[in-house]
């Protein structure tokens, strides 16, 4: 063996030492470039990787050039020139002084000095992964036809060495994709809402993809606004703007959707795949993994069938999640409605009828035992209206409609953190029954609006709400003990409340609250019920 050959075998040993255990495939280049300096005696060295579109080099590693230098010289070369050259001719080339080279175009500013040059392609399945750049021979002027051979067999064997680590990226890829989908079922499954279950398909995307960002899209519900949007959830790193990332790759998305097939684009930071996903029984939207920037990785695009493999176990968990929670609601409804009925026949009617034998056996009583008769009369109406009022919160929604009591108590629940208690609510009247579906967006924004300014101006230890119903009227009512509406606060949000209430025919009331605080009252009359 001469001694040509043995420094051949070490320099490809110390190329790819460590990359059976460790596999970070950037570590293995810069180890490839290294071994080809010390191999040919070159002062620098670089091995720039061309990109999915073979015109452009995606990534450069250099050696021979501290890191000021590298800052000194700007942005790192992308393959123009002589480097541009030898991406569409795949061949070593071997020169004396690359500036007499007719693709040569000089160096920028701050580059030092380089004469010699030796350029070897590195080739992995037959296809060109990228170029081994080698310049100035320290122990001479020129890179002899010895130097270009160890070179030509250092790029074979690192070749197979970068086949080696792509494989096993691939390997590790697939196997996060697998454990991500056999969790999936129990992940989900365990949550108790429904966004919950959403989050927990997200955070498995990730972990599959060792994405940045996950999100979940269903179209928008809004008929005029046809082919856009709406984000359901999001997961990641915050780095990037769901709704920015959608606008960027819509028209691959909409293909997505349309076709039911997994699509990939590109970002220019990284990559994003989308595929269908069936966010529950109606709504079918889909899955967006926004990818790091991989520039070696060409197969990540020959994962479609696991993306599409999770996205499509995802949408059968999710829909048996949203199945089984239907079905546990339709039996809290069931039972719900059995007890309301229970009440309203048996319990209401017994006190009712207890009232009128009440009632029978004033007439008979002195005056003042008749005092005492109404007081206990009165009480039985008051709790008689209590279990009433139980009776219609009890009482399925009619499904057509949406339930106003049930906004109310659900904004009303919003605020609760925000103002440090939750705010004492009063419904009064059956609000679902008298309100119409038009008027029910007024009355959550004059209610939103009360309690946002509690939030924001009050300072107020209590804040109650109280909204009632009468055949004729609907009243909406939020105060607080604070410091009361201040002359200087904006009014553009009261002039809103105001607005509403003009159009619907009422009347908008802030008045100071005795002995402290505000009181927001919106009026407006209701139609009479057909």
């Amino acid at each position: 063996m001469d001694r040509t050959t043995r420094e051949v075998e070490d320099a490809i040993l110390q190329a790819v030492n460590g990359v059976s255990t460790d596999f970070d495939l950037r570590d293995l280049l810069v180890g490839v470039v290294r071994a080809a300096c010390k191999l040919a005696g070159a002062r620098y060295g670089a091995l720039g990787v061309i990109g999915r579109s073979r015109r452009e080099l995606v990534e450069f590693i250099a050696e021979g050039i501290d890191e000021d230098g590298r800052r000194a010289i700007g942005d790192l070369p992308t393959g123009r020139g002589l480097l541009g050259h030898l991406i569409t001719h795949h061949e070593t080339l071997r020169l004396d002084d690359l500036a007499d080279h007719p693709s040569s175009s000089g160096f920028p500013p701050n580059h030092p000095p380089m004469t010699s040059f030796l350029g070897v392609p590195v080739t992995v399945r037959g296809q060109v992964f990228g170029n081994l750049y080698l310049t100035d021979k320290t122990n001479g002027r020129r890179f002899t036809a010895a130097d270009e051979r160890a070179v030509v067999a250092l790029s074979g064997f690192a070749g197979l060495a970068i086949d080696h680590a792509r494989l096993l990226m691939t390997a590790e890829r697939r196997a996060r994709w697998f454990e991500a989908t056999a969790a999936l079922p129990g992940e989900v499954l365990r949550t108790v809402r429904p966004d919950d279950a959403l989050d927990a398909v997200l955070r498995q995307a990730l972990q599959g993809a060792a994405g940045q960002v996950a999100i979940a899209v269903a179209p928008d519900p809004d008929p005029v606004a046809l082919g856009r949007f709406t984000v359901r959830a999001a997961s990641g790193d915050g780095t990037h703007d769901p709704y920015e990332t959608l606008e960027k790759v819509r028209p691959t998305l909409m293909l997505a959707m349309a076709s039911g097939s997994t699509r990939w684009a590109d970002l220019g930071d990284g990559g994003v795949v989308m595929t269908r996903l069936s966010i529950d029984a109606l709504t079918r939207g889909a899955l967006v993994v926004v990818l790091p920037r991989e520039p070696y990785l060409d197969g990540a695009g020959d994962d479609t069938d696991l993306v599409a493999n999770f996205a499509g176990q995802a949408s059968l968990v999710l829909e048996r999640r949203h199945t089984r929670e239907m079905q546990q609601q339709l039996a809290v409804l069931a039972e719900r409605n059995r007890i309301a009925r229970d009440l309203h026949d048996g319990v209401t009617q017994r006190l009712f009828a207890l009232g009128l034998q009440l009632k029978i056996l004033e007439k008979g009583l002195p005056e003042q035992d008749r005092t005492a008769l109404r007081t206990v009369m009165d009480e039985l109406d008051a709790t008689i209206t209590e279990v009433r009022r139980s009776i219609v919160d009890l009482r399925p929604v009619d499904q057509h409609r949406a339930s106003l009591r049930a906004k109310v108590q659900s904004l009303v629940a919003e605020y609760g953190p925000a103002l440090g208690r939750p705010p004492v609510l009063t419904v009064e009247g059956p609000l679902d029954t008298l309100v119409e579906p038009s008027v029910h967006h007024h009355v959550v924004a004059v209610l939103r609006e009360g309690l946002s300014n509690c939030a924001r101006h009050a300072g107020a230890s209590t804040v109650w709400v109280a909204v009632t119903a009468t055949p004729q009227r609907l009243t909406c009512v939020v105060s607080d003990d604070g410091v009361g509406p201040a002359p200087s606060a904006p009014r553009s949000g009261l002039r809103n409340l105001g607005d509403r209430a003009t159009e619907l025919g009422g009347t908008l009331a802030l008045e100071r609250r005795v002995p402290s605080g505000s009181t927001l009252t919106w009026q407006v009359p209701l139609p009479a019920p057909a």
